[in-house]
């Protein structure tokens, strides 16, 4: 007995010395939280009062539960039962919010997994729209330095949006170029995006013009708050003073300044770093296209890289992203099919180099960045020589020889001809799409250049290319999916193309 009780003792003491060393631990700990958590910024008192009831009044078990809930998803998974997925999923985002890899599996789920199960492509739609907006609306709310977050959600864009895996892509792409066309005022953010950018972050300082405060003074007095008022709310005014919103210097500040707070409310994009990306790229992106959106979360996830890991990954992003939008980043709109048609956007061609060698210098070591190097070059080649960028092309193959040393043919013309002979049946659908439209687009510009000859030549190059790569897609469903536009659109976006390239500049004269 008298051993029990001394061995109680010896463990009571134990004990006692544990809690004196952890308390000691203590003030050291929660010094160094506040550079180690996710997200200092969000204190418990602005949190939602979910955040705070979870956090107060479960304490330590958070954890634990949070812990069963994940096998419990575990298994969910595994039998495909995503609907009971997603609620378990919210409920594990509201245990443990800056958890950020709760967040980025619930959105892929969300936008995934959940999405495929209905046939509707609208329906569709609505669930990656879900997941989209629970990356960029929650999960950066709580995690706003979280890279691993900006490279999901840019990958959602690149991927999800930007490819042809899913079958509803053609619907995803227009239901995006239009909300978005909506929110810029037009295919460029009207009244311009470096008149957005440097708008005032706030009514306060918006107010500090006297100019400006007379207009919204005026507005008001009309009925009509500019300030409070939704974008797509446009006013009905006497004739003068609708004249003065439309047409004077205070009105188009005033208008870009509610198209501004609309970005950074509705969508998150801050103007400045959008007018900072193109600025940098020395091109504009089409930011109705999907590539330009996972740029920018890619972009502004870089500085928050703190691993290789992430920092390839988020350069990774940029620089495939680059890849697409030149293949296929400018849109234009197909009212009558009722689609959008992507084609190539040559001049990002400088950005994508750049985009590269910046990554080859951080990433040497990695060979998935120089075979995506590689090829980018044999692509890059293909698309300047059919769109008469023959400078291009030529400094083209000589870094594809300088680079990657290998049986090359002993000229530019002839490996353009072997390329185009070998490549037809192995391009994807926006390589195929960009050789169509490259040949359609040389036939109306030999055309103009008065060659007929060399005009039917290019036309019936391109029926025979839109032909060998559509008569391999025998299913109905592969066909609309990956397959490619009727030709007549083809031509169509071709002539408007050429119409552009052949306008003399805004602010040339006429001799």
């Amino acid at each position: 007995m008298t051993g029990s009780r001394w061995s109680i003792v010896r463990w009571c003491a134990l004990a006692i010395a544990a809690f004196i060393a952890a308390g000691r631990l203590q003030e050291p700990l929660r010094d160094q939280r506040p550079g180690r958590v996710t997200d200092p910024a969000v204190a418990l008192d602005q949190a939602p009062p979910w955040v705070t009831f979870t956090t107060v009044a479960l304490g330590g078990f958070r954890g634990l539960l949070v812990d069963l809930l994940w096998m419990r998803a575990s298994e969910l998974q595994d039998r495909g039962n995503y609907y009971e997925l997603v609620q378990l999923a919210e409920w594990i985002t509201r245990l443990q919010p800056r958890f950020a890899s709760i967040w980025a599996f619930h959105a892929w789920n969300l936008a995934y997994n959940v999405s495929v199960m209905f046939p509707n492509p609208s329906d569709r739609w609505r669930w990656v729209r879900h997941g989209i907006s629970l990356l960029r609306d929650d999960g950066l709310r709580f995690n706003p330095n979280s890279a691993l977050l900006h490279r999901e959600l840019a990958w959602i864009f690149q991927h999800k949006l930007g490819m042809d895996m899913d079958q509803a892509h053609h619907f995803y792409k227009r239901a995006w170029a239009e909300e978005i066309e909506r929110a810029l005022g037009g295919p460029r953010p009207e009244p311009g995006l470096d008149a957005l950018a440097a708008s005032p972050r706030n009514a306060q300082e918006l107010l500090r013009d006297e100019r400006l405060a007379d207009l919204i003074a005026q507005l008001r007095a009309a009925g009509w708050d500019p300030l409070l008022a939704p974008l797509e709310a446009e006013p009905k005014l006497p004739v003068a003073l609708q004249d003065r919103w439309e047409h004077s210097q205070e009105g188009v500040r005033l208008r870009a300044w509610r198209r501004a707070q609309w970005l950074r409310q509705v969508y998150k994009l801050e103007p400045t770093v959008m007018h900072e990306i193109e600025q940098t790229l020395g091109a504009q992106l089409d930011w109705r296209t999907p590539y330009a959106h996972a740029i920018y979360w890619a972009w502004t996830g870089l500085p928050l890289a703190r691993t290789k890991f992430d920092d390839l990954g988020l350069r990774r992003q940029i620089f495939q992203s680059l890849m697409s939008a030149y293949v296929r980043g400018r849109l234009t709109w197909d009212r009558r099919q009722d689609r959008v048609v992507l084609s190539p956007q040559p001049d990002l061609l400088p950005a994508v180099l750049r985009a590269f060698e910046e990554t080859l210098q951080r990433h040497p070591a990695d060979p998935t960045v120089r075979q995506a190097h590689r090829n980018f070059l044999v692509d890059a080649i293909m698309i300047s020589v059919t769109y008469q960028r023959r400078h291009d092309a030529e400094q083209l193959w000589q870094e594809l020889r300088r680079n990657y040393p290998e049986q090359w043919p002993d000229s530019l013309q002839q490996f353009v001809a072997e390329t185009w002979a070998g490549r037809l049946q192995d391009m994807d659908t926006a390589e195929a799409l960009a050789a169509v439209e490259s040949a359609c687009y040389q036939s109306l510009l030999w055309r103009e250049l008065g060659d007929p000859v060399a005009a039917e030549g290019h036309a019936e190059l391109a029926r025979w290319c839109w032909e060998a790569f559509m008569s391999k897609r025998t299913d109905p469903e592969w066909r609309e999916r990956t397959g490619l536009p009727p030709l007549e659109v083809i031509f169509r976006q071709a002539a408007e193309r050429l119409k552009t390239d052949l306008s003399p500049p805004a602010n040339s004269r006429a001799p």
